[in-house]
């Protein structure tokens, strides 16, 4: 989208400073009026890179990072997108937010327009996983492959997965439905007994997760 502004000296009012003009007609050449004095003239468009490196911040789990994602100036991007960015390590990531140059945030936008990127890890994804047996429930999150499998009616270690709620999704309860984790919200399972249940349990502290990755 053309910008309907722009900054430019006015030979009428300001011949030696940029000020805001508006954009009537555009071409190999703008027509411009000038906001203070409303005199037009016609001027050069203003230089557009044909690429542009944009910022992203990168959020995986807790944590955060800046990686950087280069295309096209007149390409557009749209929440939901997946990329590739770069930095100190290269990262599939889901884009979750657009902010443009003026702070607003949007649903998709033209790269030139854009300021930073808001994103979300998805080649490894931590998933919340909740254990039921008898009257207890317990709370895990554990890091996955993005393209994991979770499968409603697969036996794991911990149980049989009951339900699997899907990030800006519905609830899957029936068997043989599936989401990969990268799209996970939380995965609920049924655990068999308490005593298999405290035997097999996630720990954070370095033990071997009992699920399947």
């Amino acid at each position: 989208m053309m910008n309907r502004e722009t900054y430019v000296e006015c030979p009428s009012c300001s011949p030696d400073k940029k000020v805001l003009h508006e954009v009537l007609h555009t071409g190999k050449k703008l027509v411009v009026r000038c906001t203070a004095c409303h005199a037009t003239q016609h001027v050069e468009p203003p230089h557009r890179p044909t690429a542009l490196k944009l910022r992203v911040v990168v959020s995986y789990h807790d944590q955060s990072h800046v990686g950087w994602f280069e295309l096209g100036a007149r390409e557009w991007l749209h929440t939901g997108d997946e990329v590739i960015v770069e930095n100190s390590s290269i990262d599939a990531v889901r884009i979750t937010a657009i902010e443009l140059s003026d702070g607003v945030r949007m649903a998709e936008a033209e790269a030139e327009s854009i300021r930073v990127l808001w994103a979300q890890k998805i080649d490894k994804v931590v998933v919340k996983i909740a254990v039921h047996t008898g009257k207890t429930t317990r709370s895990h999150k554990v890091p996955f492959d993005g393209e994991k499998k979770f499968v409603v009616g697969t036996e794991e270690q911990l149980g049989k997965i009951s339900r699997i709620k899907v990030k800006r999704g519905p609830v899957l309860d029936q068997a043989g439905q599936y989401a990969q984790a990268k799209d996970v919200g939380r995965v609920y399972v049924e655990g068999t007994t308490r005593r298999s249940a405290d035997r097999n349990q996630i720990s954070q502290a370095g033990r071997k997760p009992a699920f399947r990755r």
